[in-house]
């Protein structure tokens, strides 16, 4: 599926590509429309730079894979991993990201450090970082298609923990009308808009400078406490 969604008028700008993983990037009206914090971010940024730009959702694999392939294309939003570095042109970051394992609101299960989940279910999704991260962590991950899948599997007790991101976890769970409780934040990461290698350095450069502006005049703070 791909959706149109910008303030600008599209000539040759950048495309973007996202997926449905609330509360950074995700649909409301049907489909209609994209929103998030990480989205409105974008938006903002785009506006102050006055690039021209399309944003688009696809499944996670696909829109990470376009913007590694396809000239002026960018995804978001993307953990800057070390496997990934060298792949792309980095915007950001846009939003925070720590990566965390929830269990039922009920569990009794208790963890001291990463090692102690291994003995237990984890689930994830398919090319997420955090489930990539795990796995380079001997993790045997039971991996979904989204997020959503994952909370319902927690609720039906396939799965014992949920690997996901600190703000995304409580925010697809209440939708989902799972009741869940962190239990160990293994990771702090970042959330950034990744670029094509091919995108000219001076829009990257350009695209970071505004940025860092909206960071220093709160603008970035306001975006992310909306979405907490």
């Amino acid at each position: 599926m791909g959706m149109l969604l910008g303030s600008c008028a599209w000539a040759d700008g950048l495309i973007l590509t996202t997926e449905d993983a609330a509360p950074y990037n995700y649909t409301t009206d049907g489909g209609k429309t994209i929103v998030g914090s990480a989205t409105e971010a974008i938006h903002e940024l785009f506006k102050r730079t006055k690039i021209s730009y399309k944003i688009t959702l696809y499944p996670w694999v696909r829109a990470l894979e376009m913007a590694k392939s396809e000239k002026d294309t960018c995804v978001y939003s993307t953990t800057r991993t070390e496997e990934r570095e060298k792949q792309f042109a980095w915007v950001g970051p846009i939003a925070p990201n720590d990566w965390v394992l929830f269990a039922k609101a009920d569990s009794t299960i208790k963890l001291a450090s990463l090692d102690d989940a291994k003995k237990y279910k984890v689930g994830g999704y398919r090319g997420d970082a955090v489930t990539l991260y795990l796995q380079e962590q001997k993790f045997v991950m039971d991996e979904a298609a989204n997020d959503d899948q994952t909370a319902q599997k927690l609720e039906a007790g396939r799965i014992d923990l949920w690997a996901t991101g600190n703000l995304g976890g409580p925010f697809v769970a209440n939708k989902m009308k799972t009741k869940i409780k962190p239990l160990l934040t293994f990771k702090k990461t970042e959330l950034y808009l990744a670029c094509n290698k091919g995108v000219a350095p001076d829009t990257i450069n350009q695209l970071n400078a505004t940025l860092q502006a909206m960071v220093k005049d709160g603008t970035m703070e306001k975006i992310t406490k909306k979405y907490q």
